[in-house]
């Protein structure tokens, strides 16, 4: 899945209404909490950056920029923006989903691949 983005800021979570926004949002290019992922990207007056979600590793070049996992106990991660817009909702195993994170540039990225632990087909 490959979307554009509209907003500088993006979250990945479980679809629960309330998850714990990492404190150091904004600061670093990506952070996490238990259940939830944060990482900046371009906005769209900036040219906007494309970001691909996908179960497999990246085919792209760049730079690893995290490795770890958040809990996803719903089974559905979410990938949502600063707004509360909300770009996809991606079926994955029931609690901790690993996440791997590449970019071309940490500070203003063309591209994010984001590489989640298994998506399940439904």
């Amino acid at each position: 899945m490959q979307i554009e983005t509209a907003h500088p800021i993006l979250f990945l979570s479980g679809s629960a209404p309330n998850v714990s926004i990492p404190d150091n949002a904004r600061r670093a290019f990506v952070s996490a909490t238990s259940d939830c992922l944060y990482f900046g990207v371009l906005s769209f007056v900036d040219g906007a950056t494309v970001v691909t979600v996908t179960d497999q590793n990246c085919e792209s070049g760049g730079t690893k920029l995290f490795s770890g996992s958040i809990n996803i106990p719903s089974g559905v991660a979410t990938l949502s923006d600063s707004s509360s817009f909300r770009y996809v909702n991606i079926p994955v195993p029931s609690g901790p989903v690993s996440i791997e994170i590449w970019a071309d540039d940490d500070k203003n990225p063309d591209w994010v691949w984001v590489k989640l632990g298994a998506i399940r087909n439904c």
